[in-house]
């Protein structure tokens, strides 16, 4: 699978050559081609990303298709039919789930999907239209809702599952920003089996936490180069979710192929830059900041 727990402090990390190269809505270098489409994939596919992530959403009529906001134009998908809903930039047609489908399974399934539910309720069809074409290894799935988690465990036993943290404020739990500890007892609650964590709040508690709890880890948006070597050297983190799979494939290509020393030992040692700790003062215009790219995200 494509995403692997860590079950114990003396276990043996995932080196950098080892690392998986998730491509963030596909390769689309220059808006070319146009984000969350099938054309993104193949773009992907051709250079040898591990996966894809992507978005998906339901139409008025029932259509799941690729589009990370919930509208488009001031038009609200779930409120849209399909052949209603404006063009993307380009003047290409929203793309739709079972195309992307139909194009990794046609391609092998060699640059698998990791799918984001964006909304609570259909599960099951998506689901249904991965497993149509793809076997529970050419897919995995997530969501930032834990209800959501919930359902595609139970309906996708045999593939990896997900959950989402970024800086989402909770303020009636007093949660933010969010602890691994807390992060940890939310996504075993859903039976997640990775956590995919905003590298705005990936720092060593949480990654360590996470670590020690035997949850696999998935970084997003990690776009920068020196964040990109950052990840691949520390063995904790499974997969990087980047705008620049070029850029990271690259750096990992170049890394070295020798296992990692077992770590036995907190990896507070790697000397890691802590984007944000749990104690640390965040202005509002920080917490703005932050607040948009999680949204972005």
């Amino acid at each position: 699978m494509i995403i692997t727990g860590v079950t114990t402090r003396s276990v043996i990390g995932t080196p950098p050559a080892a690392k998986q190269v998730a491509a963030h809505r596909g390769f689309h270098a220059g808006n070319a081609p146009f984000e969350n489409t099938v054309s993104a994939y193949r773009s992907a596919a051709r250079l040898g990303a591990d996966l894809m992530e992507t978005d998906v959403r339901r139409t008025k009529d029932g259509v799941l298709v690729l589009y990370h906001d919930a509208s488009i134009s001031g038009d609200f998908i779930a409120d849209t039919r399909y052949a209603d809903l404006p063009l993307l930039p380009g003047g290409e047609h929203m793309s739709r789930l079972r195309d992307l489908v139909d194009a990794a399974a046609d391609a092998g399934g060699h640059t698998r999907l990791l799918v984001e539910t964006k909304e609570h309720g259909y599960e099951a069809e998506i689901v249904s239209m991965l497993r149509a074409r793809l076997q529970p290894s050419q897919f995995d799935l997530m969501s930032f809702d834990l209800d959501s988690v919930k359902a595609l465990r139970q309906l996708a036993p045999d593939s990896k599952v997900g959950a989402l943290f970024g800086l989402v404020p909770d303020w009636q739990n007093g949660e933010w920003p969010i602890s691994g500890a807390q992060i940890v007892a939310k996504a075993r609650r859903a039976g997640a089996d990775f956590v995919a964590i905003d590298s705005h709040i990936a720092n060593n508690e949480r990654l360590q936490t996470i670590t020690d709890a035997g949850l696999g880890i998935a970084v997003w948006t990690v776009d920068k180069q020196l964040d990109i070597q950052k990840y691949l050297a520390d063995v904790r983190v499974q997969t990087i979710i980047t705008n620049a799979p070029d850029v990271a494939m690259r750096l990992r290509d170049k890394a070295p192929v020798a296992e990692p020393a077992p770590v036995t030992a907190p990896v507070t040692r790697l000397r890691l830059v802590e984007p944000v700790e749990p104690a640390t003062y965040v202005t509002p215009g920080q917490a703005a900041e932050w607040w948009h790219d999680a949204v972005a995200a």
